[in-house]
C-alpha cells in the first residue's frame, strides 16, 4: 500500500521499520504482512498488531480518510477500507485552488477577515495522491481475493505513471499484491513488448511531466 507524505509528496517508510524493529525487540506477535508503502511501492517491515476498525465522524480531509484506511485495512475489513479510499480522493488534499468568493470585500471580523481581493482558496485530493488511493484499492482487492479488480486497477495505475515497467518490478516486490503475483509477471511481459511503456509511452510521459509542473504551482492537471 502507499502512503501520501504531506511535506515530501513521499511516504518515508523510517518510522515503519523504527515500529518494526521495537516490536521486534518487545517480543511482540508479528502476523500477515500488512504493511503501508512509500510512493515506489517497496515492502517495508509490517506492524503486527490488528487494529480495530475505526469510529466516530466521517473524515474531514484526505490525509484522515487515508489513515482510517490503513486502520480498516490492518483489520481485514477490506471492502471498508476500499470504501474509505475511495472517499479520500473526493475530500480536501495537498492541492490547492482559488475561486472568487460573493461577500468577500465586505469589512472584516474576527472570524471571518477583509478579503478584497474577493478568492477564496479550496482545497482537493491532487493527482499522485488519487493514485496512491487507488494503489491501496487495488492492494484491498489482492487481499479479499478480487484478482481480476486488482489487476484492473494495477493497469489503470501503470498508464498514469511515468515509469510503468519500474513501479510494476517494485509491485512484484510488494507482499500485498502477493496473490495477483502471477498476474503482475504477465503485465512486465507485456510491458517488455511494448517497450516499457506501450504506444503512447512518450505521451504519457509529456503528460506526466506537466502534470508534475501544475501540482506544483498548486493548479490540478486534468
Amino acid at each position: 500500500m502507499l502512503k501520501h507524505d504531506p511535506l515530501s509528496g513521499e511516504f518515508s517508510s523510517d518510522l515503519c521499520k523504527m515500529l518494526a524493529l521495537v516490536a521486534s525487540s518487545a517480543s511482540w506477535v508479528v502476523g500477515p504482512s500488512l504493511t503501508p508503502h512509500h510512493v515506489a511501492p517497496r515492502a517495508v517491515a509490517a506492524v503486527a498488531q490488528e487494529a480495530p476498525p475505526p469510529a466516530g465522524s466521517p473524515p474531514s480531509d484526505y490525509a484522515e480518510a487515508e489513515e482510517r484506511g490503513f486502520e480498516l485495512y490492518r483489520a481485514r475489513e477490506y471492502e471498508r477500507a476500499i470504501r474509505m479510499f475511495e472517499l479520500a480522493q473526493t475530500l480536501p488534499g495537498a492541492g490547492v485552488d482559488y475561486k472568487r468568493v460573493k461577500n468577500a470585500g465586505q469589512a472584516g471580523s474576527a472570524t471571518a477577515p477583509p478579503n478584497p481581493r474577493e478568492w477564496g482558496e479550496a482545497r482537493f485530493a491532487t493527482q499522485q495522491q488519487k493514485l496512491i488511493a487507488q494503489y491501496n484499492i487495488a492492494c484491498c482487492c489482492s487481499a479479499m481475493g478480487d484478482g481480476v479488480r486488482a489487476l484492473e486497477i494495477v493497469r489503470a495505475y501503470l498508464d498514469q505513471v511515468a515509469e510503468p515497467l519500474d513501479a510494476l518490478n517494485e509491485m512484484l516486490v510488494d507482499d500485498d499484491l502477493l496473490p495477483v503475483r502471477e498476474g503482475l509477471r504477465g503485465l512486465r511481459e507485456e510491458l517488455k513488448r511494448e517497450g516499457g511503456g506501450g504506444l503512447f509511452a512518450p505521451l504519457g510521459k509529456l503528460n506526466d511531466s506537466m502534470r508534475s509542473l501544475a501540482e506544483s504551482v498548486g493548479v490540478e492537471w486534468k
